[in-house]
């Protein structure tokens, strides 16, 4: 192996190792205005940018997430409950 070959894996290799920690740091969703989030018949997270038409349309048919409401994933399964004070009081 040449030594550039060498320091590029000692580059890389850490940065492969620390990625799964970074990405799961439990920051808040960005979530945009006028894009959609959904999961698909799949189970994959998809995010779209529906034209105007088809967001009036999407509009009629939804209801705003009340406040206190906890999205989690367990399983590769996406959960919602109502949370309660005592849950957003707690470091959960």
């Amino acid at each position: 192996m040449t030594f550039l070959a060498r320091a590029l894996c000692a580059v890389t290799i850490p940065f492969a190792l620390a990625m799964p920690a970074y990405a799961q740091r439990g920051e808040p969703w960005e979530l945009q205005e006028q894009k959609a989030y959904a999961v698909d018949m799949q189970g994959k997270m998809r995010v779209m940018q529906p034209k105007d038409p088809s967001m009036a349309a999407m509009k009629r048919r939804a209801r705003a997430v009340p406040r206190g409401t906890v999205f989690f994933m367990n399983n590769g399964r996406l959960y919602m409950m109502q949370g309660s004070r005592s849950l957003f009081e707690t470091n959960f």
